[in-house]
């Protein structure tokens, strides 16, 4: 199944590829910034929060016409969450962290704006296909008593692939032969990443700066 997807996203980078390459507008950028970072398991009551960290990676941006792109991209995050319980003077606090490697492919919609200072307001939305990138962990604090003992964990019971929707805005600003790009967008897997039979989920916002090169 795996290998299934990864053959989809590429034939869809290599056809849309295709049909741009005479217009040889192609441009390559790196971008970063932060990602909050939560999950959700549905039918229980466990209730995560966010974590924030950083994120960032590469994208490459394939012109279909005047107001449409197509924009392949490989961005690392560590995503994860918290959640926290309290019994009486004990407080218990699990932190998970799991690092993924996403590779979304999206389809940018630019927005007119009647300015020709060259001002690119855009919407987007695409899948993705995330690799975990490492074993991740969970990370355990208990206080009690006013005394604390921490712990740490492998986290085993998570998936290798994830597979989601990238729904997000954001704005492109040219500056020669160079582009500013910033975006804030929302991701969420479509089925859970656990193996242990829970629906759990990845979700988060990222708000990311990035730079390309024509």
């Amino acid at each position: 199944m795996r290998s299934k997807k990864i053959a989809c996203l590429l034939a869809a980078v290599l056809a849309v590829a295709s049909m741009s390459a005479a217009a040889g507008r192609f441009a390559f950028g790196l971008k970063a910034g932060i990602i909050s970072a939560n999950m959700v398991t549905a039918d229980t009551d466990l209730e995560w929060s966010a974590v924030w960290r950083p994120t960032g990676g590469a994208f490459v941006t394939i012109p279909l016409s005047e107001w449409f792109t197509i924009q392949p991209e490989v961005i690392y995050a560590s995503k994860g969450a918290t959640y926290s319980l309290t019994d009486g003077t004990t407080i218990f606090t699990a932190t998970v962290a799991a690092p993924y490697v996403d590779i979304p492919i999206l389809l940018k919609m630019y927005l007119p704006t009647g300015s020709s200072d060259g001002f690119r307001p855009n919407l987007f939305a695409g899948p993705y296909l995330g690799f975990k990138a490492g074993p991740g962990k969970m990370k355990m604090d208990i206080i009690y008593g006013g005394q604390s003992d921490s712990s740490e964990e492998a986290l085993t019971s998570l998936k290798k692939t994830d597979f989601g929707v990238v729904l997000g805005a954001g704005v492109d600003m040219p500056m020669g032969r160079t582009m500013l790009t910033f975006d804030i967008r929302w991701t969420s897997s479509l089925s859970t990443i656990s193996t242990e039979g829970d629906d759990t989920k990845n979700k988060g916002w990222t708000f990311l700066l990035g730079i390309a090169f024509n």
